[in-house]
């Protein structure tokens, strides 16, 4: 008898010691009314050079839990996003992707901040069956679609920003640039697909420089281009390179207009480069300016309400960084609320239920040959004037 209720007890543990363990698999775990709470990991920049991008990135996304939950949560169900830091470090966010995904069993993944740690933690992604939503600029990241499938991304991506820069260059009557690229995998995606994308706008390069993130000047590059004939730079990188050039510029006294990516669209960019900030132009998200949005506008009430509560929580506007976070977390929400609660079920819902999807980064239409669904012409052109970011006319 005693060996019978030994063998009893021992079948007992091992059926709930499974159920535990499928049930972790799902990122919820189970209670005597249901599912206790939806886990969800971010991995986002906290500190380290990509921290002007990553630090509203993690507030939007404490704002938003909090709203949620005071709010009931997703029907009745309370959502934990575990945040991580990657400290800027592809190996950091590697390291966090492994945790998240093996110890805290979470649902989805969301982040990170630059295009260097999101690509790393694609792979990681893809083994893992693993939804992603990346904040980060780099096509790549999302294509080839088919090595994609798991990965999607809220950010528009350097191809977009390398269009829309073209459309302001054949507006303007400007055919001859310069480019200044930063040589981490954000730079090396912008200079790509400025180059793949010169001739469909009748663009010539005249002069290909980069630069590393961290030099401390870049005025060499800077006098090559100018004696290249270019009428204008193109920057593609975060601070602080940017601004060093921009103040380079400004040293050395040429008459090079400034044009940068969407990477520096914060008040960071200006801080920094003070007044050689004047007149700098990029392509940007609306959220960079909310005030100047029409009210006809279809993303005019998602932008308004999250600027708002942004502001008054932290005391500084959220850049279109805070809209990337809002976005990324807001996407798998639509998810849980649609009942898809799981991994599989989450992939499945942003590939083909995200149509005219109203964010704080432009109108989604997801598709499975399309993990990004922005295009180029919800991008606007933004100058710097008098000290501030305004839209330009």
């Amino acid at each position: 008898m005693k060996k019978v209720f030994l063998f009893m007890m021992m079948l007992a543990i091992g059926i709930i010691a499974v159920a535990c363990s499928d049930n972790a698999e799902t990122g919820g775990s189970e209670g005597s009314n249901g599912v206790e709470e939806y886990k969800i990991g971010a991995i986002y920049s906290k500190t380290g050079p990509n921290s002007p991008l990553g630090e509203p990135e993690w507030n939007a996304t404490t704002l938003l839990v909090d709203q949620i939950n005071e709010n009931g949560g997703i029907n009745g169900v309370p959502v934990r996003v575990i945040l991580a830091d990657d400290e800027s470090s592809q190996e950091k966010a590697t390291q966090e992707m492994n945790r998240l995904i093996n110890d805290e069993k979470v649902l989805a993944i969301l982040g990170s901040s630059g295009s260097g740690p999101s690509l790393a933690m694609k792979g990681i992604a893809m083994q893992n069956n693993v939804p992603m939503i990346s904040a980060a600029a780099a096509v790549e990241i999302v294509e080839p679609v088919e090595q994609s499938t798991w990965v999607f991304k809220t950010p528009h991506s350097d191809r977009h920003a390398v269009e829309r820069i073209y459309m302001y260059l054949n507006e303007n009557g400007i055919s001859k640039v310069g480019t200044l690229t930063d040589s981490n995998a954000f730079g090396a995606s912008g200079v790509e697909q400025l180059e793949n994308l010169a001739g469909d706008y009748n663009i010539e390069i005249v002069s290909k420089q980069s630069y590393n993130t961290q030099d401390p000047d870049m005025r060499a590059q800077l006098t090559n281009i100018n004696s290249s004939g270019a009428e204008v730079v193109i920057v593609w990188g975060t601070n602080p390179g940017p601004a060093v050039i921009a103040r380079n510029i400004e040293e050395l006294g040429l008459d090079l207009p400034f044009i940068g990516s969407h990477g520096i669209a914060n008040q960071n960019f200006i801080d920094l480069a003070g007044s050689a900030a004047e007149g700098v132009i990029i392509p940007t998200g609306k959220l960079l300016f909310p005030d100047q949005i029409n009210q006809d506008d279809a993303q005019y009430e998602v932008i308004s309400s999250f600027h708002n509560d942004y502001s008054a929580a932290f005391g500084s506007e959220p850049t279109n960084f805070g809209s990337y976070g809002y976005d990324n977390l807001m996407l798998v929400i639509d998810a849980l609320q649609a009942g898809a609660t799981d991994r599989e079920a989450i992939r499945d819902h942003l590939e083909t239920a995200i149509s005219n999807y109203v964010g704080a980064t432009g109108i989604y239409n997801f598709t499975a040959d399309d993990h990004n669904g922005l295009e180029a012409d919800s991008m606007v052109i933004a100058e710097v004037v008098n000290g501030t970011w305004k839209l330009f006319e």
